[in-house]
């Protein structure tokens, strides 16, 4: 597939490439710039976008959009003393849905908060169990890293997040998407546990906005998370990688369908009925998690099923 700007650096084998790439979409797709998203059909696919005129375009746009939040309703409530998580008691998260849902005349906000958190669904402490793809505990709490993001990411860092190469030298707190950030550790000569995980803040930022994506509801009780295994501890994220232009409606449409990302039982994974539907592949990536439930991380991914070899 030929045409639009291709984003090397976010590579669709990545979850925080595949979730940066759909913030991307997001923030084009608000910016009214009636935009497409697709994958290269290489080893290691990247993203291609249309939408922009060109990578400054690109820059720009993002980092104007970033600048918008700074005082959104999601991310600055209550007022003075805004939340640090999305584990709230029931009656603070109601607060918290009511205010947002009041900016009736910007969805985005709302939009996004439905991918954070959904109201009913318990932990044993009694407070709101959020979206599996949150990875932060005790001291980096999630909704505070986020406004550190907000607030830190310039050009320069989105610019990096998009076309590389990716640094590793930001101080800057990370959402713990990363894939290939396990792998780096992993390599260390001596224990880095006690460090700070290096990321690559750009990126952080546009895969937050890709959570809206993943909508987060409670089934019987349980929290579930759209492309999760609903187990907390021993779950795992699902995504497919395709290589026709998609608007934002039909990428939506893509991410949430049971047929690619469902369990097993509504999977439908046949390699003729990928191809002819424009699926390059499926991927599923582990989430692990500290003994405590509380930190996760992303293990290496594997294909669940490719349009030319059919079933892995």
């Amino acid at each position: 597939m030929t045409g639009g700007l291709e984003l090397v650096a976010l590579e669709g084998t990545n979850p925080l490439g595949f979730l940066a790439a759909l913030g991307v979409l997001d923030v084009l797709h608000r910016a009214g710039r009636a935009p497409t998203l697709h994958w290269t059909d290489d080893l290691v696919p990247t993203a291609v976008v249309r939408g922009a005129a060109d990578r400054d375009d690109l820059v720009e746009l993002i980092d104007a959009d970033r600048e918008r939040w700074s005082t959104s309703p999601l991310l600055s409530w209550p007022p003075g003393e805004p939340l640090t998580d999305a584990k709230l008691r029931p009656a603070e998260l109601r607060g918290w849905f009511e205010h947002v849902g009041h900016q009736l005349d910007d969805r985005r906000d709302a939009d996004l908060l439905i991918g954070l958190v959904a109201e009913g669904g318990l932990d044993n402490e009694g407070k709101a169990k959020p979206t599996h793809l949150h990875f932060t505990a005790g001291q980096q709490q999630f909704l505070s890293t986020v406004r550190e993001l907000a607030a830190g990411v310039d050009g320069d860092r989105i610019r990096e997040a998009l076309f590389g190469p990716w640094r590793y030298d930001s101080t800057l707190k990370s959402l713990g998407w990363d894939s290939r950030g396990e792998r780096l550790y992993a390599l260390r000569a001596t224990d880095p546990s006690k460090e700070t995980r290096r990321g690559i803040p750009g990126a952080d930022w546009l895969a937050f906005l890709g959570l809206g994506f993943f909508p987060v509801a409670v089934v019987d009780g349980r929290v579930v998370t759209t492309a999760c295994h609903p187990e907390w501890k021993r779950s795992a994220f699902r995504w497919p990688l395709w290589g026709r232009p998609a608007d934002r409606a039909t990428t939506a449409s893509l991410v949430a369908d049971p047929e690619l990302v469902g369990d097993r039982r509504r999977r439908r994974l046949e390699g003729w009925r990928l191809h002819d539907r424009g699926i390059l592949r499926v991927l599923e990536s582990p989430i692990r998690r500290s003994d405590q439930g509380g930190y996760g991380s992303f293990g290496a991914p594997t294909v669940l099923a490719d349009a030319l070899v059919g079933v892995g």
